[in-house]
């Protein structure tokens, strides 16, 4: 069932007049009504304005941008950074590129729709693509890409990237989405690059928004010095305006509450797992704060229970009810236990 809002969800949402606790979306370290960071992106709006109107390419630019953009290559482990104003763009932008090169694209199994534009041929299995890739190869062509999701929730990514070690690495190249891994996993949040970088391909790119995990709307790529350059020169990417420029100046000052929030994010994952009696009832990723269920009865038991969480039909709206438990670091300690407890009653 869907519900109409008058105000960006919280820990706690009203559904007709009556409170429920929310555990859905994506919002994973819960800053959207966080105060501190309120203040922090308040701040640098009164600083660098609403607004920024004009090309990143432009012949007058502001610093923010390269000192953002520096810091995020900085935190993932990647020579360069360039953003944009959301995910889906960056991705886009990654997409067209490459086809305009001449490469040949394959998305995998689960890649998001950013990563398909017209002339990427989607695969439905990775016996499928691999076989794809293969007969690529032979033609001696431009090197072959792989556009995929580094969490596609399927659990054949991350954390192991298993599917992702039986392709040719060495002769293709990767695209990872890393939107729901960016500020999330790895060490210190910094997402998936560094982990994709040690599988060794050929060449590496990693697109995202930084809306799920840090806050802001924007969107980053990261890679070699070199590719990121020639990102940079497309007409692409100079036809677009950029993200606000408080956003970049929000994301270097919101250093430490991310920490913090990632801190607290994984204390309630955690109590959550630890707490459930039957864990593997989930489809879930060791370290990502998200468990799935295919149960249309139990959705309705814990939504009557005062229970919301993301719920969608797969992969289309003749597919089955998907559910999704969504932690978030402003859930508190109470509302993490009362949903692992009822969910240990219903499943008795």
């Amino acid at each position: 069932m869907a519900h109409s809002l008058d105000r960006i969800p919280d820990r706690q949402i009203l559904v007709d007049g009556k409170p429920h606790l929310y555990f859905g979306g994506t919002a994973y370290l819960g800053l959207q009504s966080f105060p501190p960071f309120e203040a922090l992106f308040l701040a640098n709006l009164k600083k660098y304005g609403i607004h920024y109107g004009a090309s990143r390419r432009s012949n007058v630019s502001i610093n923010i941008y390269g000192q953002g953009e520096a810091f995020l290559a900085d935190w993932v482990g990647s020579e360069a950074c360039l953003t944009m104003s959301s995910g889906y763009l960056v991705a886009q932008l990654v997409t067209q590129f490459l086809l305009d090169k001449g490469h040949s694209l394959f998305s995998a199994p689960n890649a998001h729709t950013a990563l398909h534009i017209n002339g990427v041929t989607k695969t439905t299995s990775f016996e499928e693509l691999n076989q794809a890739l293969h007969k690529v190869l032979l033609e001696n062509g431009p090197m072959p890409v792989v556009l995929f999701d580094t969490i596609d929730f399927s659990g054949q990514q991350y954390p192991h990237f298993e599917e992702l070690k039986n392709l040719p690495l060495d002769k293709i190249m990767l695209v990872g989405d890393d939107s729901h891994g960016m500020g999330i996993v790895g060490e210190n949040g910094q997402g998936c690059y560094t982990m994709l970088k040690e599988l060794r391909p050929a060449n590496l790119l990693v697109c995202c928004s930084l809306g799920k995990g840090l806050g802001v709307q924007s969107g980053a790529v990261f890679g070699s010095s070199k590719d990121i350059e020639s990102l940079r020169n497309t007409s692409f990417y100079g036809g677009a305006s950029p993200t606000l420029p408080a956003f970049m100046g929000t994301l270097i000052d919101a250093k430490s509450l991310y920490t913090e929030r990632r801190n607290q994010l994984m204390k309630n994952y955690h109590l959550f797992l630890n707490t459930l009696e039957q864990p593997t009832f989930f489809d879930h990723m060791k370290g990502h704060p998200t468990f799935e269920f295919v149960d249309a009865t139990l959705a309705k038991s814990l939504e009557e229970q005062g229970f919301i969480f993301t719920n969608f039909k797969y992969p289309d709206e003749h597919g089955p009810l998907v559910s999704r438990i969504v932690l978030s670091a402003y859930h508190k300690k109470e509302d993490v236990l009362q949903l692992a407890n009822c969910v240990n009653t219903l499943l008795t």
